[in-house]
């Protein structure tokens, strides 16, 4: 399998590539921004600049109630998609498979 050929990233772009991996495996509880911060290696500024606007993409959210911080619901769909996708192709290639190995 070819890689694809590696790009610089201007450091905004990096650094929220690093918050949404971060975020990930944190779904139901989420980080307070001091956690964020610190596994960022960002000031305290950044996060309180850079989570209320990201927010607005969905691409994360407040836990309710509370001042900690979660991947949002449009990751949950892109992973909805990827699953169901991944799932309907692992069900064409068991079609397949299950077609080629009747005996003739």
């Amino acid at each position: 399998m070819s890689r694809a050929p590696d790009y610089p990233l201007a450091g905004p772009i990096r650094k929220t590539c690093d918050l949404f991996r971060l975020l990930a495996g944190h779904e139901v509880l989420g980080l307070a921004p001091g956690e964020i911060a610190k596994g960022l290696g960002v000031p305290a500024s950044w996060v309180s600049q850079n989570l209320p606007a990201l927010a607005t993409t969905g691409y994360v959210e407040q836990v309710a109630g509370t001042n900690r911080w979660r991947l949002g619901v449009q990751f949950v769909r892109i992973a909805l998609t990827v699953s169901t996708n991944l799932n309907k192709a692992k069900q064409q290639l068991d079609d397949i498979s299950a077609r080629y190995s009747v005996p003739l």
